[in-house]
């Protein structure tokens, strides 16, 4: 029996997780990694087949409102509008570039990734910290204006 207290804690799972969700179930990483891609290749196009729900319903905008917009400013190198956008937008771009890397990486490297992504949420609480960041985020550009 291993009564390492350091080795119990590196197989605790981080109370909040986001990236290692979508890294140990692929078809989840996969169908939404997919789907936001799908939807930003029709932005491009100028192709946009629904508004965002929180904004017809409340006049506000959502958390999210901005991410489009902004990473594809990213793509033309402009970080200014980029964040004028959406403040989150470089994070949102390399959090979707983490989990495209973490789903194509062989198993041997995918295993360490997913273990790295997995200390990084227990020890850091990057998610909580995030979700709360975003919350923030949105009451203060609907409200404090």
């Amino acid at each position: 029996m291993d009564t390492n207290p350091e080795a119990a804690d590196e197989n605790k799972q981080p109370r909040v997780r986001l990236l290692s969700i979508l890294l140990e179930n692929r078809n989840l990483g996969w169908g939404m990694l997919g789907g936001g891609m799908f939807y930003f290749v029709l932005s491009l196009l100028g192709l946009h087949f629904f508004s965002c729900p929180v904004k017809d319903l409340t006049g506000l905008n959502c958390p999210g409102c901005g991410l489009t917009r902004g990473s594809r400013a990213l793509i033309d190198g402009d970080w200014a509008v980029a964040l004028g956008y959406h403040w989150f937008t470089p994070m949102f771009v390399v959090f979707w570039a983490a989990v495209g890397v973490g789903l194509i990486l062989p198993d041997p490297w995918r295993g360490k990734f997913l273990s790295a992504v997995k200390t990084s949420e227990r020890v850091t609480r990057w998610p909580a910290i995030l979700g709360i960041g975003l919350v923030i985020y949105a009451l203060t550009r609907n409200f404090i204006t």
